[in-house]
């Protein structure tokens, strides 16, 4: 299966997980004013053009907790490297103005 390519300017925006429209083999994204319906908590980043991220996740008190850190694009692989955490390889399958689809990890390995 040949890589797909996506380049900066696709990808340099704030997502937020849209996990009802998750399916077993990707994990969706939206853009931050996507009118999500209520949750507890919704995980995310948002990707600057140089290289830069803020990264979103659920607190203790259903707060976001947001880290600082970088991000880079190759072809079709998204890195993300929060500050004083482990770097997160996501390959992405499609990417349109208002999605973002990633590839889960179970689907990545078989391929």
């Amino acid at each position: 299966m040949s890589k797909k390519v996506f380049n900066v300017s696709q990808v340099a925006q704030a997502w937020v997980h849209s996990h009802e429209e998750d399916t077993p083999t990707t994990t969706v994204y939206r853009l931050a004013d996507f009118p999500f319906p209520p949750s507890r908590g919704r995980k995310g980043f948002q990707l600057d053009p140089g290289g830069t991220m803020i990264a979103r996740k659920p607190g203790p008190t259903d707060q976001s907790v947001k880290s600082d850190g970088t991000w880079k694009l190759s072809d079709d692989l998204l890195e993300l490297s929060p500050q004083g955490g482990s770097t997160q390889s996501l390959i992405l399958d499609l990417v349109e103005p208002d999605r973002l689809i990633v590839q889960k990890a179970s689907t990545r390995a078989s391929q």
